[in-house]
């Protein structure tokens, strides 16, 4: 499913959603089985649900009798969720605190090349943002594309899914010209990343 509508986009800001919708992708669950599972309690879990089940997220998929207890269990509507790549840059009204969100990931990406081995020099830190951020975008796009091609059901789930979306959408992205000159500036600034972390290991004695 493609999120198109930046209100539901807005959803997946929120860490217990995102875990509620991990979960229900995979198999159907209660709100009491969600709330041992995530550690919240079950009007917590309720309220959640309610939310993405409003926004078309989740749905109902059966009702469970235990004496006088009456057990709802629900499942996610699909079984992957991509937010659209034009609320990832806020080109939609209402779309702007997506697009802070999206940055701010990618920010916190940068940040964290040195814990790989790259040293980024002071100062060049908004660069690698800014080709990170490209990056992301034209991944989202080529995912958006390859999802909204599919013209029957799939009739596979999990990890065949994902490695067939994943195959898809790197097809796609290899034939995109802007996306191969960027990879190749991404792969010599690594190089040099790489080398500048050497370099200041020597120079601590590699400590």
């Amino acid at each position: 499913m493609v999120i198109k509508d930046p209100e539901v986009a807005k959803l997946f800001a929120d860490s217990v959603r995102r875990s509620i919708l991990h979960n229900l992708r995979h198999r159907e669950m209660s709100p009491y089985q969600l709330a041992k599972a995530l550690g919240k309690s079950v009007s917590s879990i309720v309220h959640h649900i309610n939310a993405l089940e409003k926004a078309g997220l989740v749905e109902q998929s059966e009702t469970r009798v235990r004496g006088n207890l009456i057990e709802r269990y629900y499942r996610a509507t699909a079984k992957v969720f991509i937010i659209s790549y034009t609320l990832s840059e806020g080109l939609v009204p209402g779309s702007e605190d997506i697009a802070k969100w999206s940055k701010a990931i990618c920010r916190r990406a940068v940040s964290r090349l040195e814990a790989f081995g790259y040293h980024i020099p002071p100062g060049e830190e908004e660069k690698w943002f800014n080709l990170i951020e490209r990056y992301a975008a034209l991944g989202k796009k080529a995912f958006e594309d390859v999802i909204s091609r599919q013209v029957s059901p799939v009739n596979i789930k999990g990890p065949s899914l994902q490695l067939l979306l994943d195959l898809l959408a790197h097809v796609q992205l290899h034939r995109n010209p802007e996306y191969l000159e960027l990879v190749e500036e991404i792969s010599e600034m690594l190089r040099q990343a790489e080398t500048e972390a050497a370099k200041a290991k020597v120079s601590t004695g590699g400590r």
